[in-house]
């Protein structure tokens, strides 16, 4: 008898669990490019000019009320960052993963990315003098990174990091 109330009860959630999973609305996909160019840096005698393309393919999932709930985005880039007056470049190629999240009861969304955000190399080619890797978690309201798995060695401020690329440029 036990036996046939566990039975009847896994069936019975089975069965609305499959009834609210077809009354939700289904994932869609997108996909977008995006592509550009943009003075990104003011060095010392010369401009750090950002070229970027870039592809992207997502997934919206929904609630059973028909709202999105979840954002996933997967990104392939390429940048290259070049010396306005010598043509020294570094290009930057990424390929990584965007997860939004809605916070229960609010409009906000959680934002994580997971894989290989910059490889930056000199001319392209040779080592990687550049690279952030892993995993990142942003904060919804100020989007500081509140944690970090993984390999980074992108100097942490704005001053830093803009002072690091126009030397790699210089």
């Amino acid at each position: 008898m036990r036996k046939l109330l566990i039975m009847f009860g896994v069936c019975s959630v089975a069965a609305m669990a499959l009834a609210t999973a077809a009354a939700a609305k289904p994932p869609e996909r997108f996909h977008f490019t995006e592509s550009g160019t943009e003075v990104l840096l003011h060095c010392d005698g010369f401009d750090g000019n950002l070229d970027t393309t870039g592809n992207f393919d997502g997934t919206v999932f929904f609630d059973e009320s028909g709202e999105p709930v979840k954002f996933i985005i997967r990104g392939r880039i390429s940048e290259t960052l070049t010396n306005s007056v010598t043509g020294k470049t570094m290009v930057n190629r990424g390929v990584f993963q965007d997860m939004f999240r809605r916070i229960d009861g609010t409009d906000d969304f959680t934002h994580s990315v997971v894989g290989y955000d910059f490889q930056g190399k000199i001319g392209g080619r040779g080592p990687v003098v550049l690279r952030d890797v892993g995993r990142k978690v942003f904060d919804p309201e100020t989007g500081e990174i509140v944690f970090r798995a993984g390999q980074t060695n992108i100097p942490p401020g704005d001053s830093e990091a803009e002072a690091f690329f126009c030397a790699a440029l210089a």
